[in-house]
């Protein structure tokens, strides 16, 4: 084989090539793609949540901060409560739900309201935003709307994360988002009895509006599942 040899030339102009993209990629960099762009792999499920823990946190800060300025300030007297169908209870569409009546009513809302948040955000903070505000502001307004009575409190933004993650897995049928919503329905199905009228210090109602609206939340977010090729 002499150097004139068209095989011998071409395995070195090949190796020649491998070596300069070599020295000019920086180290410990991925290798390209067969498009020649670099793909970055998906973060897990586990990856995701450690992202997204804390968004839940940030966002109880708004009505512990309500609540300690209330006991502390006013004896538990400053209240943004949602008056139905009434002009000075329209601020309540915005406040209400970081208005509560007590820590005990705030803790009980913290707890699920947290749960719900990062099984949620474990799937998508695209779903857990647009899910919270729909609960948050589609809620307020429903219950502005055809509320019976005065009316404030986290619950009916968590019956609306509630009635998304009932449903949400039975329409994807993908792994992740079935999973769990057989673990909200195993372990929280309880959660159904807050929507009747059973107890007359609970504003059912707004459960309801909530858990309706989550649903429907989850119908105009799911994904259609990707057909096997």
């Amino acid at each position: 084989m002499t150097a004139d040899d068209p095989n011998l030339k071409a395995k070195l102009d090949q190796l020649t090539a491998e070596v300069e993209q070599n020295y000019r990629a920086p180290s410990g960099s991925p290798p390209p793609a067969s498009d020649g762009q670099a793909t970055a792999p998906r973060p897990t499920m586990m990856a995701r949540w450690k992202q997204n823990a804390l968004i839940p946190l940030y966002i109880l800060a708004i009505p512990w901060a309500q609540e300690i300025i209330d006991q502390v300030f006013f004896g538990g007297r400053w209240n943004l409560p949602i008056h139905p169908r009434t002009i000075e209870g329209l601020p309540g569409i915005i406040f209400a739900a970081f208005s509560h009546g007590g820590f005990g009513h705030l803790i009980g809302n913290s707890i699920a309201f947290t749960i719900f948040s990062w099984l949620i955000l474990v799937k998508s903070r695209r779903d857990f935003w647009i899910t919270f505000c729909i609960g948050w502001l589609g809620g307020g307004a429903v219950s502005w709307l055809l509320g019976p009575t005065s009316v404030h409190g986290l619950s009916g933004v968590v019956y609306t994360l509630f009635g998304y993650l009932l449903v949400i897995g039975w329409l994807e049928r993908r792994i992740v988002p079935l999973a769990i919503s057989v673990f909200v329905l195993a372990n929280y199905s309880y959660q159904i009895w807050g929507i009747f009228p059973t107890n007359p210090m609970v504003a059912w109602w707004g459960h309801l509006f909530g858990l309706i609206l989550g649903i429907v939340a989850a119908y105009g977010l799911y994904r259609e599942p990707q057909p096997k090729g």
